[in-house]
């Protein structure tokens, strides 16, 4: 039993996906372009987007980057937020969301979630 229990353990652990696997240089993830907003905007909008059914567990404003966790959901997924420039008069932001979930496989799995989008959306677009 006690053997059970622990390969059950590893198993559920080695599931685990981690932010760290979330970088902006990886090629994965969506982009979208932004313009007509100060990156204060953004980064509220996103602040509000990256919080609805997750938790934020990484948020640095200077290099534009939120990562958070599911909460409500896949179990272990989490997701990342990127805003370049960070300047805050720029004419136009670039946002780059990446998602990972456990047992994601490169062929099948999106890697990247629709649901930051709209959220972030509906909060820039209230942003004033």
């Amino acid at each position: 039993m006690k053997i059970i229990l622990t390969l059950l353990l590893s198993l559920y652990l080695s599931a685990c996906v981690s932010t760290d696997s979330l970088q902006l240089s990886n090629g994965k993830g969506k982009s979208f372009s932004v313009s007509g907003k100060s990156y204060e905007q953004i980064w509220r909008a996103a602040t509000v987007a990256m919080s609805t059914d997750m938790k934020i567990v990484e948020s640095h404003k200077p290099s534009g980057v939120i990562k958070s966790q599911v909460v409500n959901g896949t179990a272990g997924k989490v997701v990342g937020f990127f805003i370049q420039p960070t300047d805050e008069s720029a004419s136009q932001y670039t946002i780059t969301i990446v998602s990972k979930k456990p047992l994601q496989t490169e062929f099948v799995d999106r890697d990247w979630e629709p649901s930051v989008w709209e959220d972030f959306k509906q909060a820039v677009q209230g942003a004033n």
